[in-house]
């Protein structure tokens, strides 16, 4: 039996916001997190931080601009464009696409990562943007190489299945000899083992752990 994501315990007897945030982000799904309303408002804040660049992708397909398909420029000033007038477009744009969105803290929180400052995300204006940058220069720097980590963690796990695959299908066939079938027999049970090892560390990296 498999036991996720319990809460680590304070010296408060409490947990902390983040702990609770980090809780929430790893044990409900995506769907589930823009279901629950985790993804906007000050809840968002807490939670977006928390999750890798491709959860946070694939938040952003729930958004309202994936839906209506608003104009790409209402969030850009437009060249020469006087800076009163922008102000007043992009608080529209704001408040018709982004206040009303139910993953705006995943956009921003992306929008952070990928250093994207140029125009309104999340219901930030580039100014917002820049100041979040700013303010939180390690955090962001930290979830930066956590989704490097991530990538090439995944990227190991699917070489190692494949190479289970390919293995698989050199030993099967009635022509190869013997040495060479227990040869590949050997090397299948090795890629097996650095699979299985690679995807227990991935279980026990998001928040499996064997119950007690």
């Amino acid at each position: 039996m498999m036991a996720a994501h319990a809460l680590p315990p304070s010296p408060t007897g409490e947990p902390a916001e983040a702990d609770i945030a980090r809780y929430v982000a790893g044990a409900e799904s995506i769907d589930g997190l823009v279901a629950g309303g985790y993804l906007a408002g000050p809840d968002g804040d807490l939670v977006a931080p928390q999750l890798r660049a491709p959860q946070l992708r694939r938040a952003l397909t729930q958004s309202v601009c994936h839906a209506v398909r608003p104009d790409v420029n209402d969030f850009y000033q437009e060249d020469g464009e006087p800076d009163d007038d922008w102000k007043q477009r992009r608080a529209r744009t704001v408040r018709d696409h982004c206040a009303v969105c139910p993953v705006r803290a995943a956009c921003t929180e992306l929008a952070l990562r990928d250093d994207d400052t140029v125009g309104i995300r999340g219901g930030l204006v580039p100014e917002e943007l820049e100041r979040r940058l700013l303010a939180e220069p390690d955090r962001i720097a930290a979830a930066r190489a956590e989704d490097e980590h991530a990538a090439s963690s995944q990227q190991a796990r699917i070489d190692a299945a494949a190479a289970v695959q390919r293995l698989a299908g050199q030993y099967l066939g009635g022509s190869v000899p013997a040495d060479k079938r227990e040869k590949n027999r050997l090397a299948i049970t090795e890629a097996l083992q650095r699979r299985d090892e690679l995807f227990a560390d991935h279980r026990r990296n998001v928040g499996w752990t064997e119950a007690a």
